[in-house]
């Protein structure tokens, strides 16, 4: 593993964080365990949950926070458009310029449902945007665009961290309709299967150069400090293994 920590050291290291509503509590362990390997992104984007998670190590919050600030929060009181922004206001910066690294939250733009890579201008109004799920919220109006959940378009942002400037990406996918794919033995590589992942997620897998996948347990669905934990605890060990196959891959 030191000689890819050696080759990333040379490199614009970008982090995509998934949309997955609480399986995204896991891009926690992912950020714990790239931090313990030495590996430190220089930018990062996010869509839905991941836009959270991203802004908050945007803004310089390390692991231990970002774990504290999870098990503070009743997470399905996010789904409330105020009470996610009074989330924000509390705990992170008020706008994109005040964050320590350039972050893009992901968002969905209606009625043509096209992706749109917010990069600046207040925070909690676009993270809001970007987590907007269908049925349950109203769309977001920001700088006269109408935005619901980035899920629906882009739920793996791999090419907002591209168009920051990331030279080399890696992706926390908790996307649950992809991991239930993959239980089945469905590949997104799979030319029979294909089609049953969305454009933009094979799209973000192209530009992904390691992809993590953290296993995410029926019981890290339950509310409490507990399900946190466990939660955090598969992301660690979903980015150790993804980290030891890519160097599995140089050494090939």
């Amino acid at each position: 593993m030191p000689k890819l920590i050696d080759s990333l050291q040379s490199q614009r290291v970008g982090l995509a964080f998934s949309g997955g509503a609480v399986r995204g509590i896991a891009h926690i362990g992912v950020i714990k365990a790239l931090e313990e390997a030495g590996i430190r992104p220089t930018v990062v984007a996010g869509t839905s949950v991941g836009s959270i998670i991203g802004a908050a190590m945007a803004a310089g919050m390390q692991w231990p926070a970002l774990a504290e600030m999870a098990r503070s929060v009743f997470w399905p009181r996010l789904l409330h458009g105020k009470m996610l922004e009074a989330f924000c206001a509390e705990h992170l910066p008020p706008t994109f310029e005040a964050l320590q690294l350039p972050f893009a939250a992901v968002a969905t733009v209606l009625p043509g449902k096209e992706a749109i890579a917010i990069k600046r201008g207040p925070l909690p109004s676009a993270l809001s945007a970007s987590c907007a799920v269908r049925l349950l919220r109203r769309a977001v109006v920001r700088e006269g665009s109408r935005l619901k959940d980035g899920g629906f378009s882009c739920v793996l942002p791999a090419t907002a961290c591209r168009e920051l400037g990331a030279e080399f990406i890696i992706s926390s996918d908790v996307w649950e309709w992809s991991s239930l794919l993959r239980s089945l033995g469905h590949s997104p590589n799979s030319q029979k299967v294909s089609r049953a992942y969305p454009a933009h997620y094979r799209r973000a897998l192209s530009q992904t150069d390691i992809h993590i996948q953290p296993r995410i347990p029926v019981s890290g669905y339950l509310p409490g400090a507990t399900a946190v934990d466990r939660l955090i605890a598969v992301g660690e060990v979903a980015t150790y293994r993804a980290l030891e196959s890519r160097v599995g891959q140089i050494a090939a």
